[in-house]
């Protein structure tokens, strides 16, 4: 046979092809970039194994999806892990039992970070219905929240004190802080952990059939009325929360084996869902502090030896100003995992604390709305809620609709009367599709709760426009006007909300036209308390702060009208800023015990807060 000839092609072709290649590779990596292609694509497949796994931790759980359960599923045979857990557990329902309590019985378990509370909601789920309770600080909030849960018996811990001392001065005729004469409910010690060894276990113990669809745990959320809700937590989502996330599976080398690290008190759902829940679900350690302190928070870390830490609100923000240690970067924590981290601090408490990957999960309680940012670089700091094309294609729960900010409600179609979609870069507003609304025992704030056609808008969730300041009939949002004032240099931390001023509560009504004109001012001015670092001069910051603030594109609405100058902001036990105790601080410079500095917005400038010049705000004559 003839030798083959070589196939020849010409250069121009073979360089005609190559760029095409590279043109075609370019070309996608850009639509990529644009539209977050792929993106989309694994946060689809991510979704569908979640499922999968999801399913088969049903059908392992068979019948009965209590903690207890789970606990017996982990099998882990240490002193401290979950078997010995169970027997605890089953010990102290027995306990239970034997001071009259019965199945379905309603406990309130004041869910401290303490490690015997754990063993008490597993106790709870045994035989009886867990209300989850956070701890009290105001005995009205106690007694409502007795009310709404029905609930025939309390349990604390180290607290017992605390909450004595509230039902008596709530004035409830149930109980007069534990005295003898109290009836129908007295405060005991009922047990000891130590003593927990003696109580016998019966050999076989018949216990309740729980079901998906059962509550298994009442959490309390802040109110609309200023008063706690009881979200009725189904056990459907303790099962999902229990089931490992795909990212964990998939990088298994990576997050594997699991110890997480909490100094959140449980009756916080990230406590309580990526803590315990989590943990238990993945036979993994769970670390739980009994107290905070952020100048012994990592010394602390390294001692637990936690590859995954918790935060929630302004956790991390006390961190940063805690002062630098050597075991700041000598942990083993790979991930921080929680929400209401702010854009700010996000890098800044990466890079000190050698922490590679942030997930920064939003969830309303109620289980309805979520996004999430699972992070390892500075691209997607601060960013919650990324979304191509094809995942808001197949989105069927959660959306973002257009907002109305006359209304201070989403705006609605006129033809349809539905909601609208809002547009990429357009301000728009969080809402959930509702399957299923349990405020427990409260049917009025379920029906309240629920808007845009079978939607509910999350609560914590702070919308460009949504919660904000009014002035003027322009619409502020306080977080908007935060992270400016936040990206000023020497700034520790900033908190903006509303003061009211009684004197600027009119109609302003010009006649003389077909149609008058009439302007509402709601009398609520913008204020800013705010937290500088140490050292910087109050004096000279004050001085500037207008025109950076005008410079960063705030308009003259948007400026607060009243400043503070504090050492430290405020927070809740849940690390959120409080707003409450914000307004409840006095603005007279002459206020008995102040300890802030003052100032208010002359015109254009930033002047100290003398008596003459809040004599003239109070009495409305100051040009705000």
């Amino acid at each position: 046979m003839p030798p083959s000839l070589p196939v020849q092609i010409p250069v121009n072709k073979v360089a005609l092809a190559a760029s095409a290649a590279v043109a075609a590779f370019v070309g996608g990596l850009y639509a990529d970039h644009s539209h977050v292609l792929s993106y989309d694509i694994n946060q689809i497949i991510q979704e569908k194994a979640l499922h999968t796994r999801l399913q088969r931790r049903i059908n392992a759980l068979r019948d009965d999806f209590s903690l207890y359960h789970m606990l017996q599923l982990a099998e882990r045979p240490r002193p401290c892990g979950s078997k010995a857990a169970v027997g605890h557990a089953g010990r102290l329902a027995c306990h239970f039992v034997g001071h009259g309590l019965r199945v379905g019985d309603t406990i309130a378990i004041f869910a401290t970070k303490l490690p015997e509370m754990v063993l008490a909601i597993a106790a709870a789920n045994f035989k009886f219905v867990f209300k989850g309770y956070p701890e009290p600080t105001v005995g009205g909030e106690l007694m409502w929240g007795a009310h709404i849960a029905r609930y025939l018996t309390p349990l604390f811990g180290d607290c017992w004190f605390h909450v004595a001392g509230l039902y008596a001065r709530s004035g409830s005729s149930r109980c007069e802080a534990g005295t003898p004469s109290c009836n129908p409910v007295t405060i005991t010690l009922i047990l000891r952990y130590e003593d927990l060894g003696s109580v016998s276990l019966p050999a076989e113990s018949r216990r309740p059939i729980r079901r998906l669809v059962d509550v298994g745990a009442l959490i309390y959320t802040s109110g609309t009325r200023g008063k706690p809700k009881a979200v009725g937590i189904k056990n459907f989502l303790l099962v999902l929360v229990s089931t490992p996330m795909t990212i964990d599976v998939k990088y298994r080398r990576r997050n594997l084996p699991l110890r997480t690290y909490s100094c959140l008190p449980l009756f916080h759902a990230t406590c309580l869902f990526s803590g315990l829940f989590y943990s238990v679900g993945l036979s993994a350690t769970f670390c739980l502090a009994r107290k905070f302190y952020a100048s012994r928070l990592m010394a602390r870390l390294v001692e637990s030896r936690a590859t995954r830490l918790l935060y929630v609100g302004e956790l991390c923000r006390y961190l940063l100003a805690a002062p630098a240690s050597p075991h700041d970067r000598a942990h083993q924590c790979r991930v921080a995992i929680g929400n209401g981290l702010h854009r700010n601090v996000w890098r800044r408490f990466q890079q000190r604390f050698n922490i590679p990957e942030v997930r920064e999960v939003y969830r309303s309680t109620e289980g309805v709305a979520k996004f999430d940012n699972f992070s390892r670089g500075k691209t997607g700091a601060g960013m919650v809620g990324c979304a191509g094309p094809l995942k808001r294609y197949f989105e069927d729960v959660t959306y973002l609709v257009r907002y109305d900010p006359t209304t201070e409600s989403p705006y609605r179609d006129p033809q349809t009367g539905l909601c609208v979609l809002a547009q990429a870069g357009e301000p728009g507003e969080a809402i959930g599709r509702v399957r299923s609304m349990d405020y427990y025992n409260e049917e009025i704030f379920s029906s309240e709760r629920a808007t845009c056609s079978s939607g509910i808008r999350p609560g914590g969730f702070a919308s460009t426009i949504a919660r904000g300041i009014h002035s003027v009939g322009e619409n502020v949002s306080a977080a908007e006007v935060r992270e400016h004032i936040c990206k000023l240099p020497d700034v520790e931390d900033a908190s903006v909300y509303t003061v009211k001023l009684s004197a600027y509560d009119f109609l302003f009504y010009a006649p003389g036209w077909i149609n008058a004109l009439g302007f509402r001012y709601d009398g609520q001015a913008g204020a800013a308390a705010i937290s500088l670092v140490v050292g910087t001069q109050e004096d000279a910051f004050a001085t500037g702060l207008f025109g950076r603030l005008r410079k960063l594109g705030l308009a003259m609405y948007q400026l607060p009208k009243l400043v503070r100058f504090s050492k430290g902001i405020e927070t809740t036990a849940t690390f959120k800023q409080s707003k409450a105790a914000l307004k409840g601080l006095a603005w007279n410079p002459e206020a008995e015990g102040l300890q802030d500095s003052l100032y208010w917005l002359d015109g254009e400038e930033y002047r100290r807060l003398d008596s003459a010049a809040w004599g003239a705000i109070e009495g409305g004559k100051a040009r705000l």
